[in-house]
């Protein structure tokens, strides 16, 4: 009988494990993914213009009226959720200018090294720390 539950016990962790790793894969994909949109000239570093050209096209996006403001229904589909930041004013509505302001300190977060790019290290080992994978 113990030899059995330690068995089982074994199977459970070993799956569990497995799984988490999966799930880490899946993410390290997607964070890779999201690198190589911002990338547009595939350089392997993320410059400010490409980061400001990526804040306008996810902007524009998200902005399905297209009255030049991202209220509380149309954020609902930020799935990166970096907009619900960007509300400076707290008036559950989010402009242009904040949403650039927002990306602008994105960046700097994300630069690491201060050296004004974005390398795909500095992309994902922010998104690690953040996802804790």
């Amino acid at each position: 009988m113990n030899k059995t539950l330690s068995i089982l016990c074994c199977v459970m962790l070993l799956t569990h494990f497995c799984v988490f790793a999966a799930n880490s894969d899946i993410q390290m994909q997607e964070v890779k993914s999201g690198f190589q949109l911002i990338d547009a000239d595939k350089n392997g570093f993320i410059t400010p213009n490409e980061m400001q050209a990526y804040q306008e096209k996810n902007f524009n996006e998200l902005d399905k009226d297209r009255n030049g403001v991202i209220d509380r229904n149309e954020l609902t589909a930020d799935k990166s959720k970096e907009l619900n930041k960007a509300d400076q004013n707290n008036d559950q509505k989010i402009t242009g200018a904040e949403s650039a302001s927002q990306f602008k300190q994105y960046f700097n977060q994300l630069d690491a090294n201060k050296d004004g790019k974005i390398s795909e290290d500095e992309y994902t080992d922010y998104w690690k720390l953040r996802w804790k994978f």
